[in-house]
C-alpha cells in the first residue's frame, strides 16, 4: 500500500496528532469536532490511514499513531508551523489569516522551498528582530506602500524590471 497522503488525509493525520498530544488518545468524535466534518467522512479518512500503517485504529475504539505516524505527523506539524509563522512574523498577515492560508500552502509546499521560510524566519528573527528597523520599515511598507506607490505600482514596476531582465539576457 503506497504511504502518499492526499492533503485531507494530511489534514486527518495532524488532527490525530494535535488531539493525541493534548489527551494521549483520540477518539473519532474528537478528529469530527477537529475537523468539522462528518462522522462517515472520518471513519473512511481512519480507515486509510490504517491501512497505511500511520494510526492504530478499530472501528469505535480509541486512536493512536503508529511511530511512523508520529514522525509523519510531526513532520506536517512542523511544516505548518514555519510556513504560518513566515506570515505571521515576516508578512504581517494576522493569525486568523495566516492559519488559513497556511493550511492551503502546507500541501504543496516543497521541501526546499519550506527550508527557505524557516532559514529566512530564523535569520530574522536573529538579525533583524521584531523591534528592528528592517521588519519595521517591511511593515509600514505593507501597510502604507513604498513612497507612497500602491501594491499595483510595485507590480508593474517587478514585471518591468523582469521584462528589462529576460531582455538583457538574449
Amino acid at each position: 500500500m503506497t504511504k502518499e497522503l492526499t492533503a485531507t488525509l494530511e489534514d486527518y493525520l495532524r488532527a490525530v496528532y494535535g488531539i493525541e498530544r493534548e489527551q494521549r488518545v483520540a477518539r473519532p468524535r474528537d478528529i469530527v469536532r477537529a475537523q468539522h466534518v462528518a462522522a462517515s467522512t472520518v471513519t473512511a479518512a481512519l480507515q486509510s490511514l490504517a491501512e497505511k500503517g500511520l494510526i492504530n485504529y478499530e472501528p469505535y475504539g480509541l486512536i493512536t499513531l503508529t511511530d511512523e505516524g508520529r514522525a509523519k505527523a510531526q513532520q506536517l506539524a512542523d511544516r505548518h508551523l514555519i510556513i504560518n509563522d513566515f506570515l505571521q512574523k515576516i508578512l504581517g498577515l494576522e493569525p486568523d489569516r495566516a492559519e488559513s492560508t497556511a493550511c492551503g500552502m502546507e500541501h504543496v509546499v516543497d521541501g526546499e522551498a519550506l527550508q527557505r521560510f524557516l532559514c529566512f524566519v530564523a535569520f530574522m528573527e536573529r538579525h533583524c528582530p521584531a523591534g528592528s528597523k528592517c521588519l519595521k520599515d517591511f511593515r509600514h511598507f505593507i501597510k502604507e506602500g513604498a513612497n507612497g506607490r500602491t501594491c499595483q505600482e510595485c507590480l508593474d514596476a517587478y514585471r518591468k524590471a523582469r521584462a528589462e531582465d529576460t531582455a538583457g539576457q538574449t
